[in-house]
């Protein structure tokens, strides 16, 4: 098996519409990740779509595009002044129509950043994304991200699919990278909580899709990725729940508001919020004979973008 050498660096644009400029040691790492690469065609004139076709007498262009699914175990900010403003996913949160409030100096006050999704264009950010791949450098620069959130008792993970146009730098030798030194968050089913109808039903385990469309729009002169939409959902499995009376308590609630607070060996927090939960689907399956369903909740807004927010806390 041949041992292939990639890696991937991921930084948000700190000025909208400036492309910005990964560097190792300072951006999101990614050691693992795949690489797809489309070529779609189209006619020069505009007149009409000519997507991957060459047919006689047709003129076309071609333009490059890629996308990037990668995966992260969520870190902390780390403790003190040396904590970081805001976590090493911020470029994924930021490039999937997020925004962001940073507070605290570490010192009188622990550093934080609350991530909430937004609808602002003043305040919608890409990114510049690095994929070194076997000596070649690509990169993708305007790139947006869908984000899903799979937590458990082991760790917190965030997975997204970076998608932009790209360019083929020169031939680069891998650098050297190495992991950062924060710390992941982990779950307990304590800390994990729905409040549904007044009381409290602890999980183990659920699915956080932040539920981002990403849209490409491909026009004579004009090439560029954007998020269009964004419909979030909760999944949470039968079998991630701590008892069967609360599955049934679960079961027969419609709506209820949720909190997830992930901890870390440094006891920084992470707590996801979501406080209007609609139901929206059941999945059939199973648990110790009982007839269960797998279900999914809409993350629905009161005011403006509120639909959740995720907050990031460090420690002094």
């Amino acid at each position: 098996m041949k041992l292939r050498n990639k890696a991937f660096l991921h930084k948000v644009e700190a000025v909208k519409g400036a492309d910005a400029v990964p560097t190792v040691g300072n951006d999101l790492v990614i050691l693992n990740g795949d690489i797809n690469i489309g070529i779609p065609t189209e006619k020069d004139d505009g007149a009409d779509d000519l997507k991957g076709t060459f047919g006689p007498g047709a003129s076309v262009t071609t333009k490059q595009s890629m996308t990037v699914p990668a995966a992260s175990r969520v870190r902390g900010l780390g403790q003190g002044v040396g904590a970081l403003l805001v976590p090493d996913i911020h470029a994924a949160l930021m490039a999937s129509g997020h925004a962001v409030v940073s507070s605290g100096d570490g010192i009188a006050t622990p550093r934080a950043a609350v991530y909430t999704p937004t609808s602002d264009s003043a305040l919608l950010r890409s990114a510049t994304g690095y994929f070194y791949e076997d000596g070649l450098l690509y990169s993708l620069l305007g790139a947006v991200n869908d984000l899903t959130f799979e937590a458990s008792m082991s760790a917190l993970k965030a997975s997204f699919n970076v998608q932009a146009g790209y360019a083929v730098g020169a031939v680069v030798a891998l650098p050297a990278i190495s992991q950062p030194s924060t710390e992941v968050f982990r779950m307990t089913s304590a800390l994990c909580t729905i409040d549904e109808g007044g009381s409290t039903v602890n999980i183990g385990a659920f699915t956080f899709n932040a539920g981002v469309d990403v849209q490409e729009a491909n026009e004579t002169g004009l090439h560029y990725f954007e998020v269009a939409n964004r419909t979030p959902t909760i999944s949470i499995d039968p079998r991630a729940v701590a008892t069967i009376a609360d599955w049934d308590a679960l079961t027969n609630s419609t709506q209820m508001a949720i909190t997830a607070t992930f901890t870390n060996s440094l006891g920084e927090t992470l707590v996801f919020n979501g406080q209007q939960a609609e139901l929206a689907e059941n999945t059939a399956g199973g648990r110790a004979g009982n007839i269960t369903r797998q279900k999914s909740y809409a993350l629905k807004e009161s005011a403006g973008d509120d639909q959740y927010s995720i907050t990031f806390t460090s420690v002094l």
